[in-house]
């Protein structure tokens, strides 16, 4: 019989990446009404260390399998360790982050095992011992519904952004599986030698750590000043859908409900007034600063830290500052 909801926690540096939040937090919702209780599975040196935090986050067992001596990320040893693990204790769901390696590893463990997997998940829900799952489709022009009883475990992958995390919750000591899976090393088929940080300018919007948010109040030659202060942040440039429409920005840049849900550790709006189509793609940011001369701005409503003023005067001002910072380090 097939149990549980399954939550891959993914971790970089040490540190658990925001969209293992946002899964734990889809997975309490979907376990609200159904005896399935909430798990957690890692993989990686020194696994334990991140008990903790998945626990305050609503993981009610955790599954830790130790690598110890072997690279923190190998596509091959966690396609293996995960196949192993489905194989063995049968999860209802198995809920895989959208990102470039949980894609790779979604596709490979429904394939290595012949599971259902749908990716790029919205929403789920269950009904009775049914699982209803919507999805975009088409360029996000339509959505996708599936309600079927599974009866194998199904896999699915969440977009980062797309759901905003719950506050931490009370430490409760969760049930630890502790698995030992040798990986054979010598079958497998790539080596990971180091990770590249992509570059602000080309990375998806979702991923970005930080973010400026360029509105109608940013003509041509503010948004050249935007660029300048995003080299100097490490910052992705997005806008509203303004800009898209005049061709200054990409669509695959525009923020919003009709563009991207975004969840950056920073986000600065800048020359953007606040409307419900903007404020709803950055609801799970972590910090949000809005520039605008507008005091009564509908902006300054939906973030941490306002600051009132012409955006080509606070940019250039916030670089030069920065510049003098970076000189007297």
């Amino acid at each position: 019989m097939l149990t549980d909801i399954w939550v891959l926690a993914e971790h970089n540096d040490r540190q658990l990446e925001s969209t293992t939040w946002e899964m734990l937090t889809e997975a309490r919702k979907l376990a609200d009404n159904v005896p399935e209780r909430v798990c957690a599975c890692v993989i990686g040196v020194q696994a334990e260390a991140y008990v903790a935090s998945l626990s305050q986050y609503g993981a009610r067992k955790v599954y830790l399998v130790e690598n110890e001596g072997r690279p923190e990320y190998s596509a091959d040893g966690h396609v293996h360790i995960l196949k192993e693990l489905i194989a063995k204790y049968r999860p209802c769901i198995m809920m895989i982050g959208a990102t470039p390696v949980g894609s790779e590893l979604a596709a490979r463990i429904a394939a290595k095992l012949r599971l259902p997997c749908i990716t790029e998940v919205k929403k789920l829900s269950f009904s009775g011992r049914r699982v209803s799952v919507a999805k975009s489709g088409f360029n996000d022009k339509v959505y996708l519904n599936f309600d079927f009883a599974p009866k194998k475990t199904l896999v699915v992958t969440l977009l980062p952004g797309d759901v905003e995390r719950d506050e931490l919750q009370e430490h409760v000591d969760p049930e630890i599986i502790r698995e030992n899976i040798p990986v054979p090393w010598d079958r497998t088929h790539t080596t990971n030698r180091n990770f590249i940080k992509g570059d602000p300018r080309m990375i998806d919007l979702e991923e970005a750590e930080v973010v400026i948010a360029a509105g109608k109040g940013v003509d041509t030659e503010g948004f050249a000043r935007l660029e300048q202060l995003a080299n100097i942040l490490g910052a992705s440039i997005g806008a509203t859908r303004p800009l898209v429409d005049e061709g200054i920005v990409p669509h695959h840049r525009q923020i919003g409900i009709t563009g991207k849900s975004i969840s950056p550790k920073v986000l600065i709006a800048c020359g953007i007034s606040g409307a419900r189509e903007f404020t709803g793609g950055i609801e799970s940011a972590k910090l949000t600063i809005a520039i605008n001369t507008d005091a009564k701005a509908r902006i300054f409503k939906a973030v941490d830290m306002g600051v009132l003023g012409d955006v080509n005067e606070v940019i250039p001002a916030l670089i030069e500052n920065l510049k003098k910072r970076e000189r007297s380090q």
